[in-house]
């Protein structure tokens, strides 16, 4: 026959011919991207969510009005202003979005949607693929969404204009809305998006829980939430006006500053504002700010006097076991750990500092201060900062009438735990952010193929996570990937799903130190910052 030949020929013809980038009709206009390279799926990079007043850098977004032609998705390189290895970088055009969708993506067979925010202390982070590549995720049919967010000055002033103050949060209402609103055109399924995020990118997302409903449909808040005790503050002048006195400006009056501010290089605010936006074990100046009642508010008061809004939404929360290691110094600074100061951390919660004797007794009792008690003061500044606040919001959104809330404690060391490796820790247990190189791919491993128990690691996180995305239940059924059916909480019962080398579901995650710590809290109510005492907790 010679028709065979004839057909063979045909195919290798087409097997020849340039690939065709995806291009799709969205109500924001044409945007064509790219045929990734290192999976079944399509990329669309850098597309505009929001446009920022360059002429009023530290106002509000307003949303990107769309393409008149078609907009060509393939360039990731903007970030916006920070400071991050030691240099100011980004630019004020920032707000843009990267979308990974898998080729089965289609308007008959649309996929559940994950949207993530990035962490960084709300100084630092951006969506870019480097950071965070997707194909761990996108081989399960979910599409991907990052997108950058205004940080630091920028995006995290507390002033007493309010105007000016929570840009960030702002940032991510305009991102979340863009990919409700135009996702269906990438073959998304509206009705079941997933925001997920990890430290700043998880305690802003949960800040969001206290007041937008309806924009995403599930949640997974990851090492962070709105209780974590140094995030939200009041109103603070004072690190803007610095900024501007040593660049230029000469006054006091804080709306001239900012005015003043705008008409100076971004990357030069970024450079000066950096001298102080972080202080203590690593706190940051610029964060989410208690605004007060008023129109376009985000955040009306302390996260503590409000209920989230989550009725009938499931939740995932967790972190890992050893937290506050990102934090903290490492093993060869002996000194920190013989002068640790158990007050420090109590300061960013307590207005006065009640009792710090029974709470140092409790973690070390009559034991001298010395590095051998790093494990514990590790557990010490961790419990505090997100094992305690994670325990608090668990109960606080089974109350609010969520539908599930789902508890994780990540443990597993391995050659992915970057934080880990960056901060040469040799102590046991997994440090803030070791979790999510086993979720995302990163540049820092471009070289190294995950070993055998961390592909394991990589299959359990991203099955259940994308689980949770598609069903709302992370295991509903078993297999290799995820031998334990994982509980969701229920009124009287608190498990959580143990993810280390074996996964494990354990009930009531360090249940002698959270018990502690209800009890301080409920002894010192008065004393916490911005509590009310209404009973809203």
């Amino acid at each position: 026959m010679k028709t065979l030949p004839l057909l063979l020929l045909l195919l290798k013809c087409i097997e020849a011919l340039p690939r065709v980038d995806p291009l799709v009709e969205t109500p924001s206009g044409l945007i064509r991207g790219l045929q990734s390279q290192d999976g079944d799926y399509a990329k669309f990079l850098g597309v505009p969510y929001a446009v920022v007043d360059e002429n009023n850098p530290f106002s509000a977004a307003t949303p990107h009005p769309g393409f008149n032609h078609t907009f060509e998705a393939y360039h990731d390189s903007i970030t916006c202003p920070q400071y991050t290895n030691n240099a100011a970088m980004g630019t004020i055009q920032c707000l843009q979005l990267n979308l990974y969708v898998p080729n089965s993506a289609n308007s008959l067979h649309t996929l559940p949607v994950m949207v993530y925010l990035h962490g960084g202390a709300f100084v630092r982070g951006q969506k870019t693929e480097l950071d965070l590549s997707p194909k761990f995720l996108v081989r399960h049919d979910v599409i991907v969404v990052t997108f950058n967010y205004r940080v630091g000055p920028y995006g995290f002033l507390c002033v007493s204009e309010a105007e000016y103050n929570n840009q960030g949060l702002k940032d991510q209402l305009l991102a979340l809305q863009w990919v409700k609103d135009n996702v269906a055109a990438f073959g998304g399924d509206v009705n079941r998006i997933t925001a997920f995020g990890q430290s700043a990118g998880a305690m802003t997302l949960d800040i969001q829980l206290l007041g937008t409903e309806g924009l995403v449909n599930r949640a997974i808040i990851q090492s962070g939430s709105a209780l974590t005790t140094w995030m939200a503050t009041e109103k603070d002048d004072s690190l803007l006006l610095y900024v501007a006195d040593r660049l230029g400006y000469d006054g006091d009056d804080l709306k001239e500053a900012i005015n003043f501010l705008s008409t100076v290089d971004p990357l030069e605010v970024i450079e000066t504002a950096n001298e102080v936006m972080i202080f203590g074990h690593g706190h940051p100046r610029t964060r989410p700010c208690v605004e007060g009642k008023g129109d376009d508010v985000i955040l009306e008061d302390f996260p503590i006097n409000l209920q989230p809004k989550v009725k009938g939404m499931d939740i995932m929360i967790g972190h890992t076991n050893k937290e506050a290691k990102f934090m903290y110094a490492d093993d060869s600074n002996k000194e920190f750990y013989r002068n640790y100061d158990f007050e420090e951390e109590l300061s960013f919660i307590f207005e006065e500092i009640p009792d710090v004797d029974t709470v140092r007794h409790f973690y070390i009792g009559d034991k001298v201060l010395n590095e051998d008690l790093q494990s514990v003061i590790l557990d010490y500044g961790s419990d505090l900062a997100f094992n305690y606040p994670a325990t608090r919001s668990v109960d606080r959104y089974v109350k609010a009438g969520a539908k599930n809330v789902f508890r994780y404690m990540f443990s597993y060391e391995g050659g992915r735990n970057k934080h880990k490796i960056l901060r040469n820790f040799t102590a046991d247990g997994a440090s803030h952010g070791d979790d999510t190189s086993y979720l995302f791919d990163s540049s820092m491993f471009k070289d190294t193929p995950p070993s055998e128990e961390d592909q394991k690691i990589i299959d359990a996180l991203t099955t259940m996570w994308t689980n949770f995305a598609k069903y709302g239940d992370p295991t509903p059924s078993l297999s290799d990937a995820t031998p334990v059916k994982w509980r969701p909480a229920e009124q009287s019962q608190r498990p959580y799903l143990n993810i280390d080398k074996q996964i494990t579901l354990e009930s009531r995650a360090f249940h002698d130190r959270m018990a502690f710590w209800d009890v301080y809290y409920k002894l010192y109510a008065d004393k916490i910052k911005g509590y009310r005492g209404d009973g809203s907790e």
